[in-house]
């Protein structure tokens, strides 16, 4: 549990640190208004100051809903799928340099990793299947949230969930799409965390 803490608190520092980054750059490039407006628009944004108060959390020594299995679960799901979408999807669209570039790492690839680390080092055995709605409620209400905020000011913070720029039905194979990847990081978590749990028992 000690390791576990001590990757948190290292998880904790590169996404705060990589959140703060990123809004300094968007708020050099577009203003501060513009730029907290939409920095709220993006799921990475989202998902990594969640893990990053879970992080945060757990290296501090905390017991309760946010440092929790289910908690735990929420935050592996989000953090690893941002990373897999930007890798396979985002990464080739554009070449960042200077600040964006270590902000992007941060945000996309560390973070991710350093989660996904200290998930690992920490105790296993108490989720079930019937916990994975609990993985999918943050994308299911990102989506709409997404959309909604697109329909008001015509930015979409991806461009596969742009209408403008997809059919109805193009629009409706990203969400299935974007939900089944969500689906499956998320059950690959609660199979590994079941057995790491029955191991530990046997």
């Amino acid at each position: 549990m000690r390791a576990a803490r001590v990757v948190a608190a290292i998880a904790a520092v590169v996404g705060w640190a990589g959140l703060v980054l990123q809004y300094l750059v968007f708020a050099q490039a577009v203003g501060v208004g513009l730029a907290t407006w939409r920095f709220f628009g993006f799921f990475t944004i989202l998902s990594n100051i969640g893990v990053a108060a879970i992080a945060t959390a757990i290296a501090l020594g905390r017991e309760n809903r946010l440092t929790g299995p289910r908690a735990r679960l929420m935050g592996l799901t989000s953090i690893v799928t941002v990373g897999f979408v930007y890798s396979l999807l985002l990464r080739s669209l554009w070449s960042p340099q200077g600040l964006q570039k270590l902000a992007d790492a941060a945000l996309h690839d560390w973070t991710p990793l350093l989660f996904l680390a200290f998930w690992a080092l920490m105790p296993h055995g108490k989720l079930r299947w019937r916990d994975l709605k609990w993985a999918l409620t943050p994308p299911a209400l990102y989506l709409g949230y997404a959309l909604g905020r697109g329909a008001v000011d015509g930015w979409y913070p991806y461009y596969f969930l742009n209408p403008m720029l997809r059919t109805g039905a193009e629009l409706g194979f990203s969400i299935l799409g974007t939900l089944t990847v969500f689906a499956i990081v998320a059950g690959s978590a609660v199979a590994v965390d079941m057995r790491l749990g029955r191991r530990r028992t046997a």
